[in-house]
């Protein structure tokens, strides 16, 4: 059989991490040869050892995911739904790993669509009961998705079903006792809500874990304003700051600072205000949470009033879509600015009035450990 092929190479180049066979043939009309080679290219694509790598480059996504979840949880999201359809070839306690980052990535970004729809697909893995750090994990993302989504009870069975698995992970268990706390605040069962942060701060206290412990200072410290106890709550809010900064965790210090910005507005204290502004508002601007942003330009706008200051029509325009923007994700805070900073900043707006219901949803019903549905 003649060819016509002088000369021909197989190389192979890398698009990226992935390796693709490129062939340079310096006559066309080697017809043989080439079919030969189609055949060496199917069986390259689909040989063991691209799988293993396959595989190997998937733990490393995962773990650069992991690295983002905390300092930026919209990159780790978009990683791991980038190659949500590829995870196949995981083993199931790593597939169930990619999605138990993807539902935390998804709580942060408040993307409760793609937590739902996470929730249904661990649901449907029978090794997840059996795996007690991922089943904690639905059982606390699941139970924040039903708190924001108006479903406060159900979301505390779901926190005290965690609660009573065999968790090693104290940190899970903290986690666990705070979310029952914001659920119970929720409701404004405060004096439990407190029980709950108490019996998580002892838990963090012993176990020395500052970043928790900042965390349970801020929600404290912004129990404490609900409550109009601004004395103690400013006590909190200045230890979760200070914490914050000593372990350097930017979101803590967002939290605390803007906490502190409003508190020296409602009692009056603009050089507590002037101090904190600069360091805050650029922590705030630099973030990816137009929420956070919204409300630090509520707070400016107060700022400037207090001085003053007359608001344009167009600034209060501009004041009501973003307390919309805030109306979106947290009732809680949009309540609290129109009770105490909506009049004095000329915005014609009134709280809302919280709204239970009982969830009509099939996820609780998939869900064998504990008796979670009604």
């Amino acid at each position: 059989m003649s060819c016509l092929c002088r000369t021909l190479h197989i190389y192979i180049v890398y698009l990226g991490d992935k390796p693709i066979p490129f062939i340079d043939v310096t006559a066309s009309k080697c017809i043989p040869m080439l079919r030969l080679l189609f055949i060496i290219i199917i069986t390259f694509l689909i040989n063991p050892a691209n799988a293993e790598f396959s595989s190997e480059y998937l733990i490393k996504k995962l773990s650069e995911a992991e690295d983002y979840l905390r300092v930026k949880p919209s990159t780790s999201s978009k990683i791991l739904k980038e190659h949500l359809n590829d995870i196949g070839q995981l083993s199931i306690k790593d597939q169930l790993t990619w999605h138990q980052n993807l539902l935390r990535a998804s709580i942060s970004l408040n993307d409760l669509t793609q937590v739902e729809n996470t929730v249904i697909v661990m649901l449907s893995y029978p090794e997840l009961e059996k795996t007690t750090d991922k089943f904690v994990s639905l059982l606390s993302s699941l139970g924040i998705f039903l708190r924001r989504s108006g479903h406060p009870h159900e979301s505390i069975l779901l926190f005290n079903c965690g609660l009573k698995q065999p968790i090693k992970n104290s940190k899970q268990k903290i986690s666990l006792l705070i979310s029952k706390g914001n659920s119970l605040s929720y409701l404004e069962r405060y004096s439990q809500a407190n029980d709950m942060y108490a019996q998580a701060l002892k838990i963090a206290k012993k176990d020395n874990a500052k970043i928790l412990i900042s965390a349970i200072y801020n929600t404290l410290g912004i129990m404490a304003i609900k409550e109009e106890d601004y004395a103690l709550a400013k006590k909190y809010l200045i230890d979760a700051l200070q914490l914050s900064q000593n372990i350097s965790r930017r979101s803590g210090q967002t939290v605390a600072g803007l906490q502190l910005l409003r508190l020296s507005i409602l009692t009056n204290e603009p050089i507590l205000y002037e101090r904190l502004h600069y360091r805050i508002s650029r922590l705030i601007l630099a973030s990816e949470s137009e929420v956070r942003k919204a409300y630090l330009f509520w707070i400016e706008n107060a700022h400037q009033v207090s001085k003053g200051k007359e608001l344009s029509v167009q600034e209060k325009d501009i004041l009501v879509k973003k307390l919309k923007l805030i109306e979106s994700t947290s009732i809680g805070l949009y309540n609290q600015l129109v009770d105490k900073l909506a009049e004095p900043l000329g915005v014609m707006s009134t709280p809302i009035i919280k709204e239970y219901s009982t969830y009509q949803g099939d996820l609780l019903n998939q869900i064998h450990q504990c008796k979670v549905s009604k």
